[in-house]
């Protein structure tokens, strides 16, 4: 039994090494990602919602939105940045829209686009 202890003890010393390795590789990896739970920067979110103001000077809207999945956001009411604020021309106080989000920068989010459900 000593003898197997001996053998396994310097191979057991180095098996977490390639394991750190892998992980470090896989973190230089831009299309890779290891939290599957995050989504990828760029991506598109569809939602749906409420206008509850428009500040059209400053490219902004608030809404109250349902649930968004792929973010896994409940619905709430929030302030919205717009990437184009002639987007906002056609909006009003209680009209119910449709729009899209990516994020902008690290847990900030722009409307990319939004139009009125018909």
């Amino acid at each position: 039994m000593k003898r197997l202890a001996a053998t396994l003890i310097p191979f057991a010393i180095f098996l977490p090494i390639p394991l750190s390795g892998s992980a470090a590789e896989m973190k230089d990896m831009p299309a890779m990602t290891i939290d599957a739970g995050k989504p990828a920067q760029g991506q598109a979110h569809k939602g749906q919602g409420t206008v509850n103001s428009v500040a059209a000077k400053a490219g902004k809207v608030n809404l109250t939105h349902g649930p968004i999945a792929t973010l896994n956001w409940p619905g709430m009411t929030m302030d919205f940045t717009v990437k184009e604020k002639q987007a906002l021309a056609k909006l009003k106080p209680g009209q119910k829209v449709e729009f899209k989000l990516a994020e902008q920068s690290k847990g900030r989010y722009v409307i990319t686009e939004i139009v009125p459900v018909k």
